[in-house]
């Protein structure tokens, strides 16, 4: 048991480490936004720094502080160690994300979206096998879809789109597509 949890706890890890690459190399100065909780600490903290002159407003710090009430939700509703294990990730992506550097690899943005993407996504899909999420949103629509009886799908989707239109409104309209890129 303390083996399977071990190797949990990495892999969880490794999860938040590949999610703050895909951000801090490709994302984040590319203006593509990530899924869900993500994506919406990206978009407020261009809100804070682009329209109300805040210095460099961490995205990482956002994604901590919006887990805060989805963790204690999590909590209540999902189960005690889904939770544990998809807080873990929330608190080690959001280290990651204060430690490594915002760098531009490339200037080509559909580089960025792409490669951010794929990096990402594998990052939430080996949480995800290990039975975390990357907090957030996955649990907002886990608790909707048990009080609704409806599938999580249609609910990250909806977060997701609205990620996706923010994307184009804080930005170019073409961001968007690439936010939609990144996020396939």
């Amino acid at each position: 048991m303390f083996l399977i949890q071990s190797k949990r706890i990495a892999i969880v890890i490794i999860g938040a480490l590949l999610n703050a690459i895909a951000l801090n190399f490709f994302f984040i100065a590319a203006n593509v936004y990530a899924s869900g909780f993500t994506g919406i600490s990206q978009i407020l903290s261009t809100i804070f720094t682009d329209y109300f002159g805040f210095e460099n407003v961490s995205t990482g710090i956002m994604l901590f502080i919006l887990n805060i009430p989805v963790a204690i939700l999590g909590w209540l509703k999902v189960g005690k160690g889904f939770t544990i294990y998809s807080f873990l990730s929330v608190i080690f992506t959001s280290l990651f994300l204060e430690i490594l550097p915002i760098i531009e690899l490339s200037n080509d943005i559909i580089l960025n979206a792409v490669f951010g993407g794929v990096i990402a996504g594998f990052g939430v899909g080996i949480t995800l096998k290990w039975g975390a999420s990357t907090g957030g949103s996955d649990i907002i629509a886990m608790v909707l879809s048990r009080m609704k009886d409806k599938p999580i799908g249609g609910y990250l989707m909806a977060i997701n789109g609205a990620v996706i239109v923010i994307a184009g409104l804080l930005n170019e309209p073409e961001n968007a597509l690439y936010t939609l890129i990144g996020l396939y």
